[in-house]
């Protein structure tokens, strides 16, 4: 969940024309065909061109929020209409953090068999750093203009348009999220024995290691305190909340224009070098 901290602001009423006031129905859904995965669209963004897959319907988001990794693959004249940010963003936490910028971009949702069936509108996005599987979460402000109404029982959202009911279908998460690859965890008995601990069950990769010559009973009992309190630690880069990216990413001053080149000759010389010596 994510929502925005705004001062003074009044609510906006949305005013609807008689068009937008259609009923809308889903027809009945036997059980064994319900869906039970988030409902992930796709939009367009007209004037451009640009399509913007694995958009999240989040009717629990309060701030239609675009990922970095999205928004780099913009072009270049999309990308200069970034402005600062005016508000902050508060997590499911509580925690509140500073997005990179906010930007306005005219977006379109269409009928997936009926292309002309389509809505657009001037929407704010605000760029955030954090990873995530989708692109963009579209928020609740957004849906209700747009009067969607979405089914995650049968992985669809209908809004109306001029012409009649548009539908949009939702794409397979588990093709867009990819597959979770298993790790082999020690058990608890390895870990003591070898000193080398999984503090985060949800980051195996990722251990800690502690003095060897620790009894057992010691052992235990610190790899106890550290999967209790293991939300102390920063695991992954969304962690850091609120830490500026020129302190928390390291840059080499070097002319972006040029490639990298590795000395080749060079590295094998001083390879001769150390077989010689040894």
């Amino acid at each position: 969940m994510v929502d925005a901290e705004k001062v003074g602001q009044q609510r906006k009423y949305n005013e609807y024309q008689d068009w937008e006031l259609i009923p809308i129905s889903f027809p009945p859904v036997m059980s064994i065909d319900t869906v039970n995965e988030p409902v992930i669209i796709t939009c367009r963004i007209p004037d451009r061109g640009i399509q913007i897959k694995r958009m999240h319907v989040d009717t629990g988001s309060g701030v239609n929020i675009m990922y970095e990794h999205c928004y780099r693959f913009l072009p270049a004249e999309v990308k200069v209409q970034l402005r600062q940010p005016d508000i902050t963003l508060s997590g499911f936490s509580g925690e509140s953090s500073w997005p990179l910028g906010r930007i306005e971009l005219v977006v379109e949702f269409a009928d997936d068999k009926n292309p002309q069936l389509a809505r657009s509108e001037l929407i704010d996005f605000y760029v955030v750093r954090s990873t995530s599987h989708y692109k963009a979460r579209l928020e609740r402000n957004l849906i209700q203009r747009f009067n969607i109404i979405p089914s995650m029982v049968h992985g669809l959202i209908k809004f109306p348009t001029m012409g009649e009911i548009a539908t949009i279908a939702s794409h397979q998460t588990t093709e867009l999220c990819g597959s979770v690859v298993p790790v082999d965890i020690p058990s608890i008995g390895e870990q003591l024995k070898s000193s080398v601990f999984i503090a985060n069950l949800l980051h195996p990769d990722k251990r800690i290691k502690i003095g060897a010559c620790l009894s057992t009973e010691t052992k235990a009992k610190l790899h106890g305190i550290l999967l209790a309190n293991a939300d102390v630690f920063a695991w992954q880069e969304s962690d850091m909340t609120g830490v500026p990216r020129a302190i928390a990413e390291h840059k080499l001053n070097v002319n972006p224009s040029l490639t990298p080149v590795r000395q080749k000759k060079r590295h094998m010389a001083l390879e001769r070098s150390d077989w010689l010596c040894a």
